[in-house]
């Protein structure tokens, strides 16, 4: 039987995104064959449920019980890489390959030093690429000391990485322009929805029902809210909308939910509608509770990280409204496959304006809909991640290496 061991810091029971995605490709692999070993810094209790038995679950020790400030993430994510190190040393097989998702940035650190000291192997896959995604977000400066540290930091990463997996073909083309000497390595694999949601119209939808949205147009935003993420434009559409029968709803949590909570005070919104992150046996109701989705990425991100929340959109068959710069990725999908529009960065009155358009063409909203679903079930689904994986994985090569 086949053996990897996955290191990623997010894992179940935890909802974000990478975790659901990582305990997806966790469970897929089992399922084929694969004895898979998983350490992670996510906590759990006595009352959670088991995953698989087919999956076994190695969890860091760590003091922090919730990672909200930059200061918590940075402690916890340090006990989780200690607890990693020590177990990738000491209770590993040198012949059992790693698949590293790069959370925190630094872990790929584990794969090197795995390589060097024991002679292993390790595929090294990017949620983002960092320092470049650090100060974007604007949490170190440009041509800083942290910047030239952490950027010889991460390419140890990559330089010794077998396969350096990346999310999309922007994130890849970055990564060989940076260091072309890298490119027979780098691999793009997309993500997938981490719930194949069958089609549910918006009026016959519980969770609609629930909050009231089953009979106003309603724009959904689902998943994370974080620094890389034009929520600034999304807030100031709502407020040039305020006064129109169109309903923002906002599902998740991120560093920029303060922005909302600030645009519904200091505007007096009514048509923000915030709430938590929705369990994922209630995703196939929550995703398919609006009439149009939106993603959003500030200007220059789309070559550095990949929204994860695109491809739940496209499962549950509603049009999409992307932020992004023209000619991204993103721009070119909804382009391509006519299941969405993409609006620049930093122009609420654009944004509003598309929104109201489409607020009074439930035609052209539904036919977006509709090829939004067509096109995942022809190039996004899970299946198909898993067997790239799998193409990965299992890299002829490997054994032979072992063996000299």
């Amino acid at each position: 039987m086949e053996e990897i061991t996955i290191i990623t810091q997010y894992f179940y029971p935890s909802h974000a995104a990478t975790a659901q995605l990582m305990t997806d490709l966790a469970k897929g692999l089992s399922q084929k064959g694969y004895k898979i070993n998983v350490f992670t810094g996510t906590q759990t209790n006595n009352t959670t449920p088991e995953l698989s038995n087919q999956v076994t679950i190695y969890r860091a020790f760590s003091p922090i019980t919730t990672s909200t400030s930059i200061l918590s993430k940075v402690i916890s994510s340090m006990f989780f890489l200690l607890g990693a190190l020590k177990y990738v040393i000491f209770s590993l097989h040198h012949t059992t390959p790693l698949l590293i998702a790069s959370n925190p940035p630094y872990s790929g650190l584990l794969g090197t030093i795995f390589k060097i000291i024991r002679g292993g192997k390790y595929h090294f896959l990017l949620q983002d690429i960092f320092p470049e995604s650090a100060v974007m977000s604007g949490i170190i400066q440009q041509n800083s000391f942290l910047v030239v540290c952490f950027s010889k930091l991460i390419y140890l990463s990559y330089k010794y990485a077998d396969n350096i997996i990346v999310l999309s073909t922007s994130m890849q083309y970055f990564l060989e322009n940076k260091y072309p000497e890298l490119k027979p390595k780098i691999k793009v694999i997309e993500n997938w929805a981490v719930e194949d949601i069958i089609g549910c119209d918006k009026q016959a939808n519980d969770f609609a029902q629930q909050y009231n949205l089953d009979k106003v147009f309603t724009v959904l935003y689902s998943g994370n809210l974080g620094r890389l993420h034009d929520i600034h434009t999304i807030a100031e559409a709502a407020n040039i909308l305020k006064n129109a029968p169109i309903q923002f709803v906002f599902i998740g949590d991120g560093a920029k939910t303060q922005v909302l909570k600030q645009a519904i005070q200091s505007n007096k919104l009514k048509n923000i509608l915030l709430l938590p992150y929705q369990p994922r046996e209630i995703l196939h109701l929550s995703l398919t509770a609006c009439d149009l989705s939106l993603v959003s990425l500030i200007a220059g991100a789309e070559s550095i990280v990949a929204p994860s929340k695109l491809y739940g959109m496209l499962a549950a068959g509603r049009g999409i409204i992307a932020i992004s710069s023209a000619n991204s990725y993103i721009d070119q999908l909804l382009t391509n496959s006519d299941c969405g529009i993409n609006t620049p960065p930093n122009n609420p009155q654009h944004l509003a304006d598309l929104i109201n358009e489409l607020a009074s063409d439930s035609t052209r909203v539904k036919l977006m809909g509709d090829k939004a679903r067509q096109i995942y079930k022809s190039k996004y689904t899970f299946n198909r991640a898993l067997a790239e994986y799998q193409k990965i994985l299992n890299d002829p090569h490997r054994h032979a290496s072992h063996k000299t």
